[in-house]
């Protein structure tokens, strides 16, 4: 019998306790700051050299897609803590690992902190007491480089 690729149905657990987080938290940190679309753009290809910035306007949310390395930004969502959330999604692949799961997480914080939005420890301790999950290995891992590998 041939394999055959069957995505698995991963649950989002996390989700909303997630964005209730980061609305709570992270976005309220003074270097969370508004972006043109060509600020958004040169902050997402210093972690994801290829990655595709379109504007997002007539969409309700930001959103973003590992498959096709792509990310939408309405206007209203175009600051720097939701470019990064975004280009967690990019770096981490949805096929395997829920979208705001413990391996999105670990992304996210490596990405904040080198932004100096918080710090590793800060990040990590608050996402603990919000009782999110983190895949600690994700925090300084090589899905940054990984990425820019595999799509150039």
């Amino acid at each position: 019998m041939a394999p055959h690729s069957v995505k698995p149905n991963l649950r989002d657990f996390q989700r909303a306790k997630f964005y209730r987080f980061e609305e709570a938290v992270i976005q309220r940190h003074p270097l969370n700051q508004l972006l043109s679309l060509d600020q958004c753009r040169v902050l997402a290809h210093k972690y994801n050299a290829t990655v595709l910035v379109k504007d997002g306007r007539g969409r309700r949310h930001a959103g973003a897609s590992y498959e096709d390395n792509l990310i939408t930004l309405p206007r209203w969502s175009r600051q720097t803590t939701i470019v990064l959330h975004e280009v967690a999604h990019t770096l981490v692949d949805s096929q395997y690992y829920p979208h705001h799961g413990a391996e999105f997480a670990g992304a996210l914080i490596g990405l904040l902190s080198r932004e100096s939005i918080g710090t590793v420890e800060s990040n990590t301790g608050a996402m603990l007491a919000a009782r999110l999950k983190i895949d600690l290995g994700w925090i300084c891992s090589d899905a940054f480089s990984q990425r820019n590998k595999m799509l150039r």
